[in-house]
């Protein structure tokens, strides 16, 4: 079987200017930011490419580019107006590829002096958005991605001298953490004062460079190790690089109109906003799709099922999802109403993709602190404003009965129908958690009352008192008895 390069598909070949240089070059990268390139390209709306440069010592992925031209498969799939679809297409935009860590650094530093270049993007993941104090000016690059970046701009401002601030860069980190341009920003200004790389490099960066916090959603799951044969076949060529995900994606980008012509990823088509303030779709992320998978899935595996599109098949567990969703969720934040019920029939589309096989356990991983983020604010907030979110309390009372029989870590959780699972959490939570049921009678009403209230009042495990609100404690109580009684699936029924 032929190989995916530029010999297979001439079509594809590209003499775009290299205007974005890319820290990272992974799945994440290829299947959302590094596409969205090629759909801007293919309407003639960029007309740019992207140099990706390997973000640690140890990456296995510039070969494989360099081996195939630089080309790659996405498969993308999902459900489209109902129906389960999928999209394949050959992406050109990496122009390019180089390994930092080798004789490569210098070839670099030169990429970052080019006339058309103006962006910078990285996925380095969540720990590379950190100061590690190390060298900035040596032939060999520095190990962190902030001192690398320093390095750069720091080549690029002393390569046009006078001209500098005409040559500024927009740099826009897709790592998962909130104000991440903010936080790159911060730490490469660290780097100029510990280097004492003078007052004129400082004004460079913090007037001629744009540091743009973003926000980035789509499940990128990489490469399609279960069905590799199937579209080995399916495509007629061998590609180490396929990625899949799912269609749906989203971006949010901090900053001025002005970014709209310079990044014209809205003007393609692609679900992308640009905003003075992206906080909103932050919040809307965090609540309902991180809160939807953390609301729904304890109940979900206590009732014996393993993966998301699982949960969404079962007609009771999906009724239980749309009820905590739409009806109590939505009404507790302050957005709009409109913004906010588009993505949740996005979140239910996403959730029910059977390709995804988004696993339950994994979801369940440090719980604890999902559950404190993503669902007590929700259900506080509805509180706060005279709401009674009878769902989202029978959300946590399916957290609690996770750890009926916990003894330690990893938790051991009793499922329907005799079946056994297993996941993670944070010890110290876990510690408090067991103590709380110890004694615990389902059939002794003081017993589940003094679980509950054990539980609800540890202010290690949400910063204040939760047994304050007589509504949540009595809720839960009713419902962690209906739970240990009847099992999950015959006590969802009384909440929605």
């Amino acid at each position: 079987m032929p190989s995916l390069n530029l010999t297979l598909k001439p079509e594809l070949k590209s003499t775009l200017p290299v205007r974005v240089l890319q820290f990272g070059e992974g799945n994440f990268l290829r299947g959302f930011i590094d596409w969205m390139v090629f759909k801007c390209n293919e309407k003639g709306l960029f007309n740019g490419r992207i140099l990706a440069l390997q973000p640690t010592p140890k990456g296995r992925v510039v070969p494989k580019l360099l081996k195939q031209d630089c080309l790659y498969t996405t498969i993308l799939h999902g459900m489209v107006d109902g129906h389960p679809t999928e999209y394949r297409e050959v992406v050109n935009a990496i122009a390019g590829a180089l390994n930092p860590y080798s004789e490569e650094w210098l070839k670099i530093l030169d990429a970052a002096c080019a006339e058309e270049l103006q962006f910078v993007f990285s996925n380095t993941t969540e720990a590379g958005i950190a100061y590690v104090r190390e060298e900035i000016e040596g032939t060999t690059a520095p190990s962190s991605f902030p001192a690398k970046l320093t390095a750069l701009l720091l080549k690029r401002f002393r390569h046009y001298g006078d001209k500098a601030s005409a040559h500024g860069l927009i740099i826009m980190p897709c790592e998962l953490i909130d104000d991440n341009g903010t936080k790159l920003k911060e730490i490469v200004l660290r780097h100029i004062a510990d280097h004492n790389l003078g007052e004129d490099f400082k004004a460079y960066v913090e007037q001629d460079c744009r540091f743009l916090n973003t926000l980035v959603d789509r499940v990128v799951s990489g490469y399609p190790t279960a069905n590799e044969a199937h579209y080995k076949e399916l495509l007629g060529y061998d590609d180490e690089l396929m990625t899949s995900g799912e269609i749906f994606g989203f971006m949010a980008i901090e900053g001025g109109k002005d970014l709209e012509d310079l990044l014209p990823f809205a003007k393609a088509g692609l679900n992308v906003v640009i905003d003075e303030d992206i906080s909103k779709y932050r919040l809307r992320k965090v609540r309902l799709l991180n809160g939807g998978h953390t609301a729904n899935v304890p109940a979900a595996y206590l009732a014996g099922f393993d993966t998301v599109d699982e949960m969404m098949s079962d007609p009771v567990t999906r009724r239980f999802f749309n009820h905590v969703v739409f009806e109590e969720i939505i009404p507790a934040l302050d957005l709009d109403p409109e913004m906010l019920t588009s993505f949740a029939n996005d979140v239910a589309a996403r959730f029910s993709d059977k390709d995804m096989h988004h696993q339950l356990a994994s979801i369940l991983m440090n719980c604890t602190s999902k559950l404190k983020a993503r669902v007590l604010s929700s259900l506080l907030d509805a509180r706060a404003k005279g709401q009674k979110p009878r769902g989202l309390c029978f959300s946590v009372a399916a957290y609690l009965a996770l750890y009926m029989n916990a003894t330690g870590v990893p938790v051991k959780v009793g499922r329907a129908n005799g079946v056994e699972g297993e996941f993670r959490d944070d010890e110290a939570a876990v510690a408090i958690l067991v103590d709380a049921f110890k004694g615990f009678d389902a059939s002794d009403t003081a017993s589940v009352e003094k679980t509950v209230r054990a539980a609800l009042s540890a202010t290690a495990l949400w910063d204040q008192d939760l047994t304050g609100d007589e509504f949540i404690v009595s809720e839960v109580c009713t419902a962690l008895t209906s739970i240990a009684r009847v099992g999950v699936i015959d006590a969802m029924p009384a909440y929605f």
